[in-house]
């Protein structure tokens, strides 16, 4: 498969230039190394920008470690960064590093921005987690997000940040997130949402030997035909399923375990699938609870094929909203018929 890495970095680095991105992610995603990573992208294309760094969760020296610790060698590029960090009493002042008394000197952070962007038009700030801004008085960060909005957008600069989820309330959350004109919504499975203007922007990232790694969502296949995922940890299960449905129009994916299943069901977004609850590492239940947090997965429709017939195991997977259950052994007229009950609910037909 042809790596997409570069040209989906390259429509954020285009997208994003001049606008206030945040980053809306779950404390358990790979969320601030995408952000690191999407810094570097724009340090290493755009030789013209430069990067503010407001230093609010991570201090100076830990920024630059992490950079090295995710495998982003930016010595090249120390002469196009400032920071702006908490003064430590006793520490001698740092090249390329502006100060100021702690997290909540908003006065003198301002001042710093403002300068910075009067001499580096077209810069890009990163505050570096609005959690640590939001954490004060919200009218305090409500003016000072303005005006540093007001000073970055004048001199044609962008502005990226991180929010983690489910840490601050909801009613805050909705207001920080007001702030920022493009919300990439961000899941800890891996998927990035977002709108900007009247486009659509859905992607996938991965972690591949310390590196990220991009990649389209890709869109459902055309509707005459189904695209089904089978996922059974037996070998011989997906085989005698394709054959029992060869006639069908229908096309299969199989993986065989729980983790695949996740992967597959991500990537390729299939229109029904055929789970399996008995699997090592992760079971059936297990899969269809981290499909129900991806936005683009949570209807995909799931039927169940399994051995345990009891009713407490039927009830847990209607719990988590499977759409039907099987048993096994079963008859391939009764898969022919709930494939097609279960699809036929949601609006599908073969002659569509």
């Amino acid at each position: 498969m042809e790596d997409r890495t570069p040209e989906i970095l390259a429509t954020l680095r285009k997208e994003l230039a001049n606008k206030s991105s945040l980053f809306f992610a779950p404390v358990d995603s790979f969320v601030e190394r995408l952000v690191y990573f999407h810094v570097y992208d724009i340090l290493k294309n755009d030789a013209d920008r430069t990067v503010v760094w407001l230093c609010l969760n991570s201090s100076r020296d830990k920024v630059l470690s992490k950079f090295g610790d995710f495998g982003l060698d930016i010595s090249g590029f120390m002469g196009r960064f400032w920071f702006i960090d908490v003064e430590v009493p006793g520490r001698p002042p740092q090249q390329g590093t502006l100060y100021c008394s702690s997290p909540a000197d908003y006065t003198k952070m301002a001042s710093h921005i403002a300068n910075l962007f009067e001499k580096n038009p077209g810069s890009l700030l990163v505050i570096d987690n609005m959690n640590v801004l939001a954490s004060d008085t919200m009218q305090v960060v409500e003016n000072f997000m303005q005006f540093i909005e007001k000073k970055v957008s004048e001199k044609k600069g962008g502005i990226v940040s991180i929010l983690l989820k489910d840490i601050l309330s909801k009613d805050t959350e909705m207001l920080v997130k007001s702030f920022f004109d493009v919300v990439l919504e961000t899941t800890n499975i891996g998927e990035v949402h977002t709108q900007v203007g009247l486009k659509d922007f859905d992607f996938l990232y991965t972690v591949e030997d310390g590196y990220i790694k991009l990649e389209y969502s890709r869109k459902k296949i055309k509707h005459d035909r189904l695209k089904i995922l089978i996922v059974d940890d037996e070998p011989d299960i997906p085989e005698l399923l394709k054959l029992s449905l060869m006639n069908e129009p229908y096309d299969f994916l199989v993986a065989y375990n729980g983790e695949q299943a996740i992967d597959i069901a991500l990537k390729e977004k299939p229109d029904l699938i055929l789970l399996d609850i008995m699997m090592p590492d992760m079971d059936g239940y297990e899969v269809v609870e981290e499909l129900k947090k991806s936005r683009t997965a949570s209807d995909i429709p799931v039927i169940m094929i399994s051995a345990k017939t009891a009713v407490e195991d039927k009830v847990k997977g209607m719990e988590l909203g499977i759409d039907d259950y099987i048993s096994k052994p079963f008859d391939k007229r009764e898969v022919k018929a709930r494939i097609k009950m279960v699809m036929r609910r949601l609006g599908w037909s073969e002659e569509d």
